[in-house]
């Protein structure tokens, strides 16, 4: 009898020790599960190619909410229009592509606070200036599709852009002769145009927020990444990301 109740102790005692090996276990592997990042990374200095390898200022604040979240971190790159629906169906954590916030977007994905405060501007050839946006209206306007560029375009001037899948494809096709402006972001567009002697860009025709995008439905992951961006803005390493990857990017075109 003695034998057997110590046995049965015996036996508790190990399932008791399995079942919490196994819930440790599984919160491991819960933990070990990439934290994906969707971005387009064709938009220096926030996301592009350093060989094969994604780099950026949104990837770096990606990796900065992979690691407060204790997970190991993936980028993905995608054309820039299947961003935010891979943010919507799960297939993505977070999306970050130099992402505006607008009241069209919200109704769709939840955003972080802004990160940076920028615009679009019009790259135009020097001997056919186009300074303000509405000296761009009945033009062939080239734009990067899905961006607030494409968007300015149909609901401010009224008419279809061509819609090309890089702010510098689009540029290419203006030197080709095949549009006759683009509308881009600032810095693609400044990127596209440095040592080009006949492009020239224009001032500001928007002013814009970027932010990170995320599934709705998940105030404790939003409020994590708010907190980071804070923080990052605080201790001065986004300033420092911006300032490194802004001299990447410039020195791409050198």
């Amino acid at each position: 009898m003695k034998n057997f109740l110590s046995l049965c102790i015996a036996a508790v005692i190990c399932c008791g020790f399995l079942t919490s090996c196994t819930k440790k276990n599984g919160d491991d592997n819960a933990n070990a599960k990439p934290f994906r990042m969707i971005t387009e990374a064709t938009f220096p200095p926030y996301e592009f190619l350093r060989g094969q390898e994604i780099v950026g200022i949104d990837v770096e604040i990606s990796k900065a909410i992979a690691e407060k979240l204790g997970r190991p971190f993936k980028a993905e790159t995608v054309d820039f229009d299947s961003v935010i629906p891979a943010v919507i169906s799960g297939k993505a954590d977070i999306g970050a592509a130099g992402i505006t916030v607008t009241e069209d977007r919200k109704k769709n994905v939840d955003f972080s606070i802004p990160y940076v405060t920028t615009g679009i501007v019009i790259v135009y050839k020097k001997d056919a200036p186009f300074t303000k946006g509405e000296d761009c209206k009945g033009k062939k306007v080239a734009v990067q599709g899905g961006t607030t560029s494409d968007t300015y375009v149909v609901e401010q001037l009224g008419q279809e852009p061509d819609r090309y899948r890089s702010p510098a494809e689009a540029v290419a096709a203006l030197q080709a002769g095949r549009c006759d402006l683009v509308i881009a972001d600032i810095d693609p567009a400044k990127n596209c145009v440095k040592g080009v002697e006949n492009l020239a860009l224009s001032d500001f025709i928007t002013s814009e927020s970027y932010a990170v995008a995320i599934k709705k439905g998940q105030p404790e992951l939003l409020k994590l990444i708010d907190e980071t961006i804070a923080e990052l803005q605080a201790n001065g390493k986004l300033a420092q990301w911006v300032a490194d990857y802004t001299a990447e990017a410039d020195a791409l075109k050198d």
